[in-house]
């Protein structure tokens, strides 16, 4: 439950919001017909928390320094109910109006969620955490890591579903059945062969078109949308943006924005990592680039592959904690079956240039000069974007400070590799369940340290408990494979 009280002046002024900012957010919100804002923030697991205040409590200015008070014990992974007091202080530099929205009378902000007893930034706020993994590139003396999210989803048509309890999609929905396509026999799409498809068959276009142009006036510069491989299923990826805070509230925005914006199109939008048995699964494959100042240094004009030293010592650091951030990255027992071969999905522990079966890709750089970036193919959007951000900037800075060598690229097809010859490019395979995922996120201390201990101990915690709930279930494939034995 949202409390209305307000809290004390914070007394740390470095941690205080800037005068200039709180009146540019002021008059933004002043300037139309909003009549009510929107306080976003999410859980350690990334789920979206979201209430709303009168549009008058925000032209105040103690909303802005004090924060307001709400229950954390009822967010997951922040307290305990016998330390269930918590602030939500709202960010003015997000402020975003929501002219396609609710008539227009709303507006959006992120709220930093604080601690009352210390009075600071609560140290398990998956912004915060994002926010320390920004101030450990600068502490190496590194200016900003460039970060590019690529988010697909399935579109899938309200008016496709009857209402018949015996529809194809229905019964996906309700857990009945393997999905059966419902396509047209010749104009529909085929499995695996959406990549690039065009109007009509791609009938999704106008609905991209929509959600990218709310994307770019909220201020999310897009790099371009397409229908991507699946039957139904979309992508929209943002251009780079150099902070992994804002990143993901990017991020957030975007899978908010889509899933509202589609229920007005009748289109049911899920960022499920595998939500067809026999078709491509949604990723969230993350470009980044770290710079000083306005110099990539991962790129080095005089390297074959273009790449710095830097740049490889950060790809080592990925490999190299790879088995322990996935199941940050790929945090659901649904992740895992996205995660099998021949669906460009990387299960192997490898970097290559251009080869999409590698977990690490160098992507060709076309149009660019004096820039590379190193792209994460594993991460699925099911996973917390914040906390995505931090531990694949914390892996690369490890790997950087070690100075990791990642080995040679592999420009081979892995999926087609038999034991023998993964075993001669030495290797290793990603976790293949979200328990064996656990258990190396255990023994990874890099990785739990860019969460924190109270972030990586709720988050064991929460996810241990859904994989037995995940053991006790029966799923119709089980009574079709054993009822009869």
């Amino acid at each position: 439950m949202v409390t209305y009280n307000l809290y004390i002046h914070w007394a740390n002024s470095e941690e205080m919001t800037t005068k200039s900012a709180v009146e540019k957010a002021q008059k933004m919100l002043q300037g139309g017909k909003v009549k009510w804002v929107q306080g976003h923030f999410v859980d350690i697991l990334g789920n979206l928390q979201v209430f709303s205040i009168p549009i008058k409590t925000y032209l105040e200015d103690s909303i802005w320094e004090e924060g307001i008070g709400f229950d954390g014990s009822s967010i997951k992974g922040f307290v305990s109910v016998e330390q269930s007091d918590m602030i939500a202080r709202p960010d003015p530099d997000t402020v975003i109006l929501l002219p396609w929205l609710f008539e227009g009378d709303r507006a959006r902000v992120v709220m930093d969620v604080l601690s009352v007893s210390q009075q600071k930034y609560f140290p398990g706020d998956p912004r915060h955490i994002a926010r320390r993994s920004f101030n450990l590139i600068k502490t190496m003396g590194y200016d900003h890591i460039q970060l590019s999210p690529e988010l697909e989803f399935y579109a899938f048509k309200h008016s496709s579903i009857p209402h018949s309890t015996h529809t194809e999609l229905s019964t996906l929905l309700q857990g009945e059945e393997p999905i059966p396509k419902g396509k047209h026999p010749v104009l529909g799409l085929k499995e695996k062969e959406g990549y690039f498809a065009s109007p009509p068959i791609d009938s999704a276009e106008s609905f991209r078109n929509q959600l990218s142009e709310a994307l770019m006036s909220a201020g999310w510069p897009v790099k371009y949308h397409h229908h991507e491989g699946g039957a139904w299923q979309q992508e929209i990826e943002i251009q780079k943006i150099p902070d992994p805070v804002k990143t993901g509230d990017a991020s957030l925005f975007f899978k908010f924005l889509a899933k509202i914006m589609g229920s007005m199109s009748d289109l049911l939008i899920t960022f499920m990592p595998k939500p067809l048995p026999t078709d491509a699964g949604n990723g969230m494959h993350v470009h980044m680039e770290l710079f000083d100042k306005n110099t990539s240094v991962f790129y080095d004009k005089d390297d074959p592959y273009r790449l710095s030293q830097t740049a490889r010592y950060f790809i080592g650091g990925i490999l190299d904690h790879a088995k322990g951030m996935t199941a940050v990255t790929n945090p659901t027992t649904n992740s895992y079956k996205r995660l099998v071969p021949h669906y460009e999905a990387p299960i192997n522990i490898a970097w290559a240039l251009y080869n999409r079966s590698s977990l690490i890709r160098i992507p060709n750089r076309a149009g660019t000069t004096d820039s590379i970036t190193v792209e994460a193919r594993h991460p699925d959007p099911s996973a917390n974007p914040y906390v995505t951000f931090a531990v694949l900037i914390h892996a690369g800075s490890d790997g950087i400070k070690k100075k990791i060598d990642p080995g040679d690229p592999v420009e081979k097809n892995i999926y087609a590799m038999d034991k023998r010859e993964l075993k001669k490019f030495n290797i290793q395979r990603l976790p293949r369940t979200l328990h064996e995922a656990l258990d190396e996120f255990e023994t990874d201390t890099v990785i739990q340290q860019a969460l924190g201990s109270h972030a990586a101990q709720a988050f064991m915690d929460i996810k241990l408990q859904e994989w037995g709930e995940f053991l006790s279930q029966v799923s119709t494939w089980d009574y079709r494979k054993y009822f009869n034995v």
